[in-house]
């Protein structure tokens, strides 16, 4: 697909979601989670981005795109405790929902990423924003839009909250800003790796999971 068509995916899929006046049921890694209207669902990004989930008990988590709540429910699920933050205050109410009907230990804070986050020394922090850039108007719209903003908070703030044994995975997409995220990095002295790719159902868009580590 060109960035013409993936531009235009993203918004018919966006502009999909903000119709939605019913909660949906979705099964992620055999656990199943109820996506209220007004919360983006979770789609192949995600499903790579917990398919690499591996964590001991008493690991320190911090899920800075929680949305629904399934990504620190396969971390707690394992053992995890940790922080589940997410922008939209509807995704809040649904992930504490989810995180109550699986008995997880996470605690919820409304935040634009780590904006009103206590700093703490994290294992592992995820990440799974926007790809592309584009106007603003409701909570919602951070889900697809906003991309270069997103990556520059994400990665200016590691240092702060993650161990220096611990280590962030964030999904981009293909059609990502790669050299504004690599250059990101490079002002940051992080390090980056590549994981994994995963394709979207229909074969037409691909996700890419990067480690990032101090």
């Amino acid at each position: 697909m060109s960035l013409k068509e993936i531009k235009a995916h993203q918004q018919t899929f966006l502009k999909n979601q903000k119709a939605r006046t019913k909660s949906a049921m979705y099964t992620i890694q055999g656990i199943e989670i109820s996506v209220h209207a007004g919360v983006f669902p979770p789609a192949t990004d995600t499903k790579l981005l917990v398919s690499h989930i591996k964590v001991a008990k008493g690991v320190r988590v911090l899920d800075l795109t929680t949305g629904s709540g399934i990504t620190s429910i396969v971390a707690g699920l394992q053992g995890a405790t940790g922080i589940a933050v997410d922008i939209n205050p509807k995704a809040i109410e649904n992930a504490i929902e989810n995180f109550s009907r699986y008995e997880v230990k996470m605690n919820t804070i409304l935040s634009n990423l780590f904006q009103n986050v206590p700093v703490e020394k994290f294992d592992q922090i995820y990440a799974n924003g926007p790809f592309i850039e584009g106007k603003i108007t409701d909570t919602l719209d951070y889900s697809c839009y906003g991309a270069k903003e997103f990556m520059r908070n994400f990665l200016i703030n590691l240092k702060q909250y993650l161990k220096p044994t611990g280590y962030a995975f964030i999904v981009l997409a293909e059609w990502s800003d790669m050299d504004y995220f690599n250059k990101l990095v490079s002002e940051n002295n992080l390090r980056v790796a590549w994981i994994d790719k995963k394709l979207s159902d229909d074969k037409c868009r691909k996700y890419n999971l990067f480690k990032v580590s101090l």
